[in-house]
């Protein structure tokens, strides 16, 4: 069974018929398991459903969206972790990841950001895009989700628009079920939960001054 009907293809066609620029997508996966029980870093539970899903997107509008699928083999670092997918434009670094098979309520979150890629465009307030500028250092972002979660939508978004706002940004967003040894390493009990810099964190979908804030805290006590 397809994972996106014909009538939900139509909607995408529509939809992403409105970009304005070209985007890339990447797909980073390994022969997928299924179901089988491994060890991080070997086999991959959700990497065909994965390129199932980025390839439906990248059909759907065939002149605005590329997509690269890689192979990983043993010998490439597993932190990545598969499947990953990755945004950008043209010519640049990307600077959202999706790490995880993004189904559920976050199949949305990916497709909001691929039109805000294309837009180049975050829709931040003009304080927070003030905040962002004066970046001197590289911040990464990693919200942890779940595909059931109503609320990690809003924390994974606000993520994915400060990497779109500004270069100095990276943005992880990572399926928690999927990946336990990274939700073990930074304490997940419950998501969203955001992680900065790989050291501090904080839990919820906060208002845009108040999430922007908080990953601005945490970056400069990493750094300092």
């Amino acid at each position: 069974m397809a994972l996106i009907d014909d009538t939900t293809k139509e909607r995408l066609r529509e939809r992403l018929a409105g970009l304005p620029a070209t985007v890339e997508l990447k797909l980073y996966r390994k022969p997928d398991t299924g179901r089988l029980i491994l060890p991080p870093g070997h086999g991959c539970a959700t990497c065909n459903a994965a390129e199932e899903l980025v390839t439906t997107i990248a059909e759907c509008a065939p002149e605005r969206i590329t997509l690269e699928v890689r192979e990983l083999d043993e010998s490439e670092d597993a932190s990545a972790g598969a499947p990953s997918i990755t945004i950008s434009a043209p010519g640049e670094d990307p600077r959202i990841t999706f790490q995880g098979l993004p189904a559920g309520y976050e199949f949305a979150t990916l497709l909001d950001a691929i039109e805000r890629v294309s837009a180049a465009d975050p829709e931040l307030s003009p304080e927070a895009t003030a905040k962002l500028a004066g970046l001197d250092e590289d911040v990464e972002i990693m919200v942890f989700v779940t595909p059931t979660c109503q609320y990690c939508p809003s924390a994974a978004s606000m993520a994915n628009r400060m990497a779109v706002s500004s270069p100095k940004v990276r943005s992880r967003v990572v399926e928690a079920n999927e990946f336990v040894d990274l939700s073990q390493r930074f304490q997940v009990q419950g998501v969203p939960r955001t992680v900065v810099n790989r050291g501090g964190s904080f839990v919820g979908a906060l208002p845009e001054a108040m999430f922007v804030d908080s990953v601005l805290e945490l970056a400069s006590a990493k750094a300092g």
